[in-house]
């Protein structure tokens, strides 16, 4: 007899954590989505699902929702705008939820950190805040999941397209696994599935079936999108430099792209993909079927 694991999804209506959580529900968990704005949800996730109202400032309604809840999933993320001496979402935001779900005896905490966090060669606040997030769950006394993918299929639609134009900054010199956000959110389903009763930690490398640079990835989103107007635009990465003091989202956009331009990502999924299944979605599949 399958017994129905209740799941609650922080980040649930974000460009990644909308499709994870759909998959979930597909998976016949019961989940519920923890949001501050409610009426973007039915938007992004349709209906059939349990909606709590939560901030990730607001412990008192965190452990609310979180009561009678097997799973936590972490859809959390520095934003261009937040200050290192004011709340970070991924330090303060996710002790505030360790905080919650052991007062209510969650079973296991899921988190979706990131492979080029650990990119040696840019002294970045926002990777150390990434760095000290895993430290912070790994010693919660809590069992955790911790997901570190590569470049998702999603960026390419949700962020560097704008009307007609794929947008690209510098040349990248090395490849990405690409991935798309629901081959993820299989693996993050089987995940809680396989990992139910262990107390252990666990980490998972998460990375696609095929690498390519951005513009390889790029030209082959453009091919096969049902747009047949898109059409690539590039910048040189030092125009973000020259402009980055004037404006904090150019600089955080002039910082991950210039890690992800040079981090020398290695396949490392073999144990991922054995465990949580092999991702089957290609690039040209995922973009045919936007628009």
């Amino acid at each position: 007899m399958n017994i129905i694991r209740t799941i609650a999804v922080v980040g649930a209506t974000g460009m990644l954590g909308a499709p994870v959580t759909k998959v979930l529900k597909k998976q016949g968990y019961s989940v519920t989505a923890v949001v501050r704005n409610m009426q973007k949800v039915h938007q992004k996730l349709g209906a059939g699902m349990h909606l709590f109202k939560g901030d990730l400032k607001d412990k008192r309604s965190l452990r609310s929702a979180f009561a009678d809840i097997d799973f936590v999933y972490l859809n959390l993320s520095t934003t261009p705008d937040e200050k290192k001496n004011e709340f970070k979402t991924e330090i303060d935001g996710l002790q505030n939820v360790i905080e919650a779900a052991k007062s209510a005896r969650v079973k296991r905490i899921g988190f979706l950190s990131s492979l080029v966090k650990d990119y040696s060669e840019t002294d970045w606040w926002v990777f150390d805040i990434k760095r000290e997030a895993c430290r912070i769950l790994k010693e919660a006394d809590i069992p955790v999941t911790i997901f570190y993918p590569s470049s998702f299929y999603e960026n390419l639609a949700h962020l560097q397209m704008k009307g007609n134009r794929v947008y690209l900054a510098g040349d990248q010199v090395t490849k990405s696994w690409w991935i798309s956000a629901e081959d993820y959110g299989m693996q993050v389903a089987n995940a809680f599935r396989k990992d139910l009763e262990s107390h252990e930690d666990f980490e998972y490398s998460i990375q696609g079936p095929e690498p390519y640079n951005m513009e390889e990835a790029a030209d082959i989103f453009i091919r096969h999108h049902p747009n047949p107007k898109l059409k690539k635009a590039k910048a040189p990465l030092g125009l973000f430099r020259l402009m980055k003091p004037f404006s904090s989202t150019i600089d955080f956009q002039y910082n991950i792209l210039y890690a992800i331009n040079h981090y020398d990502e290695k396949f490392q999924s073999e144990q991922t993909w054995s465990k949580l299944g092999k991702p089957e979605l290609s690039l040209a599949e995922w973009a045919e079927k936007q628009g």
